[in-house]
C-alpha cells in the first residue's frame, strides 16, 4: 500500500461522516421544547404496530386463532428503552465561551450600576429525558 493510497483512504473516510445538524435559533428551540408531550410507551408502540402492519407483518390474531405476541414484544422493548432513557441516561451539555450574556446590578459610591458581559469559560450542565 502506498502513502498516496493511505492518504486517499483517510480523506474518503472523512467525506462519509455526516455533517452536524444545523443549529436552531435558541428561542425557537426553547419554545418548541415546551410544547413537546414527552415520551409515551403506548404512543410509540402504536406507531410501531401501525408500521408493522404497513410492512405486511400481522399484529392481529394468528391464522390458527392463537394470540399474536408481536404487540406485547414491541411494547416490552419500547418500555425498557424508555425506562433506560428516563432513569439511566445521562445528559451532559457545555456552552461555548461567549455564548451567554450576563447582566449584573450593583451599587458603588457613585450610585447604582448595571454591568453587562459575556461568559469567558465553558459552562456545563446536566439534564434528563422526560
Amino acid at each position: 500500500m502506498s502513502v498516496r493510497t493511505i492518504c486517499n483512504t483517510i480523506v474518503n473516510f472523512f467525506k462519509k461522516i455526516r455533517p452536524p445538524f444545523k443549529q436552531l435559533p435558541r428561542t425557537l428551540l426553547v419554545c418548541s421544547m415546551i410544547r413537546r408531550p414527552g415520551l409515551s410507551v403506548t404512543q410509540s408502540t402504536a406507531n410501531i404496530v401501525k408500521d408493522l402492519n404497513g410492512y405486511g407483518i400481522p399484529t392481529n390474531s394468528m391464522p390458527d386463532g392463537s394470540d399474536n405476541l408481536t404487540v406485547a414484544f414491541v411494547y416490552s422493548i419500547v418500555d425498557e428503552v424508555f425506562r433506560a432513557l428516563r432513569k439511566d441516561a445521562a445528559v451532559q451539555l457545555g456552552m461555548q465561551p461567549g455564548s451567554l450574556t450576563v447582566t449584573a446590578f450593583g451599587a458603588n459610591a457613585g450610585g447604582p450600576i448595571t454591568v453587562i458581559g459575556t461568559t469567558t469559560s465553558c459552562g456545563t450542565g446536566q439534564g434528563c429525558i422526560v
